[in-house]
């Protein structure tokens, strides 16, 4: 599950720079669907998406954040093959890997997802109008990126309990050690407490002498 966690880092930083393009995404899907005549309904699948930067691209910037969001949902393909080959190899499994499955098929129609908080893709569309035509296309990524990451820890977590489990005989031995180590702690702090007792203001007078009979 190394790897997978690897690639899911990696496409989570490419998502972070279609994130923050978000904007030049949109204006690319308008001017693609306008080109298409096809402003009338939502983008529905990732095949859309690659019909518009095959057929419909009116520059090369469109081309670009086009290609960058198609290059992410074919890591999130690839990290989903990978998770189920390895799962497949341990004899486990993962119930959200169907649905993750379903979601990342180019065809499957995606025009009703809606990616909710922590992620703000569908509060940066300027209007309902675009969360209507474009809210689907900016959640399939967060929302396929939450299922496999959330996979990955569960195939992960049996490892780790089993590594980090304390037996009995481990805890008692350090509740013993700890006890001793306090018992250890009183004491030192009991002698510090009588040495103070007897130091302190007595530290600083003479010793008693009796009074002398000297005759003048």
């Amino acid at each position: 599950m190394s790897d997978v966690r690897e690639q899911l880092y990696s496409i989570d930083q490419k998502y972070e720079r279609l994130k923050q393009q978000q904007f030049i995404f949109i204006t690319a899907l308008e001017r693609s669907r306008e080109h298409a005549r096809d402003k009338t309904e939502p983008v529905s699948s990732v095949t859309q998406v690659q019909q518009y930067m095959n057929h419909d691209c009116s520059n090369s910037t469109d081309r670009c954040i086009f290609s960058l969001f198609l290059e992410i949902m074919a890591d999130l393909e690839g990290v989903l093959k990978l998770m189920e080959s390895s799962l497949s190899n341990r004899n486990t499994s993962c119930e959200g890997l169907d649905a993750c499955s379903e979601l990342l098929n180019p065809n499957t129609n995606i025009s009703q997802l809606r990616a909710h908080y922590p992620h703000n893709a569908i509060n940066r569309l300027s209007c309902d109008e675009a969360r209507n035509f474009y809210g689907g296309i900016v959640s399939v990524i967060p929302l396929a990126l939450d299922r496999l990451t959330s996979c990955c820890k569960r195939a992960t977590q049996p490892l780790t309990s089993t590594a980090t489990k304390t037996s009995p005989q481990q805890t008692e031995a350090e509740k013993a050690g700890t006890s001793a180590d306090l018992d250890k702690s009183t004491s030192n702090n009991s002698s510090i407490v009588y040495r103070k007792g007897t130091g302190g203001w007595h530290a600083g007078k003479p010793a008693w002498k009796p009074p002398s009979n000297t005759k003048r």
